[in-house]
């Protein structure tokens, strides 16, 4: 009996590592948050030992594009993430984050994505607060785009003054020098969409010196889709910024089948030398604000949730119209602000981009909405169900790697997205054979299927036991991390 004593060992399973390689038959030893042993454990000392036999032992999934900046505060339990083997999530996407907060009387419609407590003053007291906290699950941030705009500019909907784009620059170093990963953009709403290349090239040239990097919500993913992810690329290209490209799609039927020249060009800039990788949802529908000038350009809208109409929270915008005797567009003007999902991708396009060799996945959940996209609950655990099982688009350790390894690259999180002596102890069990999705359009906050166990850094919060302290860590960009 070997007299190394761990804390935990999960026992007989098949293990993926994250790397793309195949499982193998294995044991894996827990100690002090870390991954202590690997293989035939059977003779050491554990304080408590998991049977995985017929299971798959991977590391916890990484969502790279969430939302979840103030419900580390709001709903702390996080349990939409935690029950589908996420372990890791970056927020502060698409342009708006937790910090830095807006001068007073300055206002972006896209924050109410995000929660109903105040933003922080700046990252640093953002970073402290989910400290005292104790997040649930590990979480790495990006500073906001329109944050910065919003904190540094008296119009936010002008172009900033050399006063004004020197203040922004700053605000993103401090926040960098925080422990920001890097910084989002959304060029779709305001007053992101203001800006021009010579303000997001400044900002990307400040997250390049500290090796940090751009995540980007492109400028129009409908029509001008191809103009728009050139125009991040070309950020990219001019900086030397590292760069995501989020959620990528190509909206309404007459734009079906562009991802065949963004993913062309991306592949370009990549043989260039442009540091780019991209991430999807695995759905046909998307969901943010709702956006009145939308309504009569996409036939089926769903109302997510509305201020002045709550009620009208899970209806179609057509039938709302209809009742109210208005056409779309005033029907959307009452509702907001409000928020919308909008069915208007092909589901075979958001396959195609799925298995771009860069492409990663992020849920782009939206927790505060009262009747959510089931993609918060429900992203990881399809990916692994409907496009590996059931579609076989790729084995289950190409798609692993895809939710593990690769964003621990692409995102610098050192000693995470892989089972292996020494790495944090972030890992999620499951059973290949019947992991799925079961949130649903109509009931979009149903648990995954499948999901047995999950651990952040060596403790278990999924399903969650009792007094235990939430394990999650803030997460901090390594270089070394992207080697």
């Amino acid at each position: 009996m070997r007299q190394d004593k761990l804390d935990l060992i999960i026992e007989g399973g098949w293990v993926i590592d994250g790397l793309g390689g195949p499982r193998v038959r294995a044991d894996v030893g827990v100690a002090d948050g870390r991954i202590a042993a690997l293989g035939d454990l059977s003779g050491y000392i554990a304080d408590r030992r998991l049977d995985a036999a017929g299971r798959i032992v991977a590391p916890g999934f990484i969502d790279v594009h969430g939302h979840d900046d103030l419900m580390f505060v709001e709903k702390p339990d996080l349990a939409w993430k935690t029950s589908q083997g996420i372990t890791s999530v970056v927020v502060g996407n698409c342009g708006i984050s937790g910090a830095p907060a807006p001068l007073p009387g300055n206002h972006a419609a896209a924050l109410a994505l995000l929660g109903e407590s105040p933003l922080y003053a700046d990252m640093d007291a953002y970073f402290a607060t989910l400290q005292a906290q104790r997040p649930m699950i590990n979480v790495a941030a990006l500073v906001g785009h329109a944050n910065l705009r919003l904190a540094a500019m008296r119009d936010p909907s002008a172009q900033p003054t050399a006063d004004e784009q020197r203040a922004m620059e700053r605000m993103l170093d401090a926040s960098l020098a925080a422990g920001a990963v890097g910084f989002s953009t959304g060029l779709a709403y305001q007053p992101g969409g203001m800006a021009r290349a010579a303000e997001l090239e400044g900002l990307a040239r400040v997250a390049a010196a500290r090796g940090a990097l751009h995540t980007s919500h492109i400028r129009n993913e409908g029509d001008t889709v191809e103009e728009s992810v050139d125009e991040v690329l070309s950020i990219g290209r001019q900086s030397g910024c590292a760069t995501v490209l989020s959620h990528h799609k190509c909206m309404m039927p007459r734009n079906w089948g562009k991802s065949r020249a963004t993913l062309a060009n991306i592949d370009r800039a990549r043989a260039e030398g442009v540091d780019v990788a991209l991430d999807i949802y695995p759905y046909p529908g998307s969901s943010t604000i709702l956006i009145p000038e939308r309504a009569e350009q996409i036939d089926d809208i769903r109302v997510t949730w509305s201020t002045p109409h709550p009620e009208c929270a899970g209806r179609y915008l057509a039938d709302i119209a209809a009742d109210w005797g208005c056409d779309r567009t005033e029907a959307a003007r009452r509702l907001c602000p409000a928020g919308a999902i909008y069915f208007a991708m092909d589901e075979d396009e958001v396959r195609r981009i799925f298995q771009h060799d860069c492409c990663m996945v992020g849920s782009d959940g939206l927790p505060n909405d009262a009747h959510p996209h089931p993609r918060l609950w429900g992203s990881f655990t399809r990916v692994l169900g409907r496009y590996v099982r059931e579609a076989e688009l790729l084995t289950l350790e190409a798609a692993v790697a895809k939710m593990s390894a690769l964003p621990a690259r692409v995102f610098g999180l050192a000693g995470r997205g892989r089972i292996a002596v020494g790495a944090w102890a972030d890992i999620v069990v499951f059973d290949a054979d019947t992991v799925a999705d079961l949130a649903t359009w109509e009931a979009p906050t149903l648990p995954s299927a499948g999901v047995e166990r999950v651990l952040v850094n060596g403790v278990q919060v999924h399903p969650p036991l009792p007094d235990t302290p939430r394990p999650g860590q803030i997460l901090r960009r390594s270089v070394a991390a992207q080697a």
